[in-house]
């Protein structure tokens, strides 16, 4: 039989390494992790295959049918043709849209690798010049330039290693056995972190079971995307339900409304049928919801909740929906939670530091990554605004177009007095945005920010 007729298999995850240094450890533990979650792992160490073969079709086919290459970048890396050639068709299969993925910066520095800089200076001073024309080597350093455009991991930020093996292994489980997002419209979007969380979410909504009836609370400090994320969400679900109502601001249910009170459709569809319904106003809008998810396979999603007898009146609510509906509250209030009992609670997390970086280098410079004479002074501006979404937008749009001297006063003024200058700069901001419309009107209103004692996690 022919090699041509055997069928290649598909891989969950394709992982690159050179097998050449102390990253062989960590290697062997995350590939030993990935498995032990069911994940399937293309595993194979370049120094046993490039004495076989350069890169053939097979390999090549099994990076193409990958999900997700994971790329454990080391000093040792490009010393390795193995390694380079696989690096240059991950990135084509990325482009060509076949596979996304995940770099790792394995005790080696991102900005080095970008900058061909530091250890990767001459990165390819083991090879023979000889038997590579300087074209092939000027791709290759293109390549390890492309992937740091990408966002990943520098190992150095964690202190243990195990917990960012555990974090790679959970995003990644998440990510190949969950339903599909489109990371390109959470890219263009700014959304950085938002398909994990989406992932997350979406495994806990459960949304093909018709089983019961789940109230899901959403949580987490003002400013962290948690109104983002469940209308993501919303949208992307809303073809699993019978019916469908998101209501912008709890306090909604129980405001007489009129039609110069609220812009939002889901308000005004409220409206319009509260109109028809004669009891009392306390009862009206609560009346409507009822009418509409009652007895149907429902998703409604409540934000803004901040007291007791919201909680109490919405698990009501979720008492007339039918089988396997999902009502979805959004809350600031942890407490609230504890206090009611709720059971099914997905804590929105403040932005991994990789994902706050590009953030704010795209609110800032309109770019993924800030100019290298900016880079500590992004690293600063991104630890004053907490790693929050909200607060990145704002404070990188507000120093947009301002040169080095003027970031310095600005930084020193928000760490001085760290909460008051922050509402001053999204004040000017706000009063910027009405003014040339630069910032997207859903970032604006100043009371979703999340108070001074906000405890930054890096997740």
């Amino acid at each position: 039989m022919s090699s041509s007729s055997f069928s290649i298999p598909k891989f969950d995850v394709f992982l690159s390494f050179s097998g050449e240094d102390s990253d062989k450890t960590f290697i062997s533990d995350l590939y030993r992790s990935l498995s032990d979650k069911g994940i399937t792992t293309y595993y194979k160490d370049d120094k046993l295959e490039e004495k076989v073969s350069p890169l053939g079709s097979d390999l090549t086919k099994c990076i193409e049918e990958s999900k997700l290459a994971i790329v454990v970048i080391t000093e040792s890396y490009p010393t390795s043709v193995w390694c380079l050639d696989q690096l240059q068709t991950i990135l084509k299969s990325q482009e060509e849209g076949r596979l996304s993925i995940l770099p790792i910066y394995y005790e080696a520095d991102p900005s080095n690798v970008r900058r061909q800089t530091g250890g990767f200076a001459e990165p390819f001073s083991k090879l023979d010049d000889d038997e590579y024309p300087s074209e092939k080597f000027q791709a290759w350093r293109t390549a390890l330039a492309k992937l740091t455009n990408i966002s990943g991991l520098d190992s150095r930020l964690w202190s243990d290693e195990g917990n960012m093996i555990d974090l790679v292994t959970n995003e990644i489980f998440l990510l190949v056995s969950a339903k599909p997002i489109d990371p390109l419209a959470t890219k263009t979007s700014g959304l950085f972190g938002l398909d994990r969380h989406l992932q997350a979410l979406y495994r806990l909504l459960n949304s093909k079971s018709d089983e019961e009836v789940f109230l899901i609370a959403i949580w987490g400090p003002g400013g962290v995307g948690k109104t983002t994320l469940a209308t993501y969400a919303y949208e992307e679900m809303s073809s699993d339900f019978n019916a469908k109502l998101f209501v912008a601001n709890a306090q909604e249910i129980y405001n007489k409304v009129t039609d110069t009170e609220s812009s939002s459709s889901s308000s005004k569809e409220i409206q319009k049928e509260a109109q028809t319904v004669t009891r009392s106003t306390s009862n009206v809008s609560t009346d409507v919801i009822k009418s509409k998810v009652g007895y149907k396979k429902s998703l409604l999603v409540i934000d803004c909740v901040d007291n007791i007898k919201q909680l109490k009146d919405i698990a009501d609510i979720a008492g007339w929906c039918g089988s396997g509906s999902r009502v979805v509250l959004i809350t600031q209030e942890k407490n609230l939670l504890d206090e009611f009992g709720v059971k099914h609670v997905y804590e929105v997390k403040s932005l991994r530091y990789d994902e706050a970086l590009q953030l704010f280098s795209y609110s800032a410079f309109k770019q993924e990554q800030p100019p290298t004479s900016f880079e500590s002074l992004s690293l600063r501006a991104i630890q004053i605004a907490r790693f929050l979404p909200l607060t990145l937008k704002i404070l990188g749009s507000y120093l947009q177009g301002m040169g080095e001297e003027e970031w310095e006063k600005e930084l020193q003024e928000l760490e001085g007095d760290q909460a008051k200058a922050i509402m001053e700069v999204m004040k000017t901001n706000y009063t910027r945005a009405n003014e040339n419309e630069k910032i997207p009107s859903f970032i604006l209103p100043l009371n979703s920010l999340s108070d001074e004692s906000s405890e930054i996690k890096l997740t």
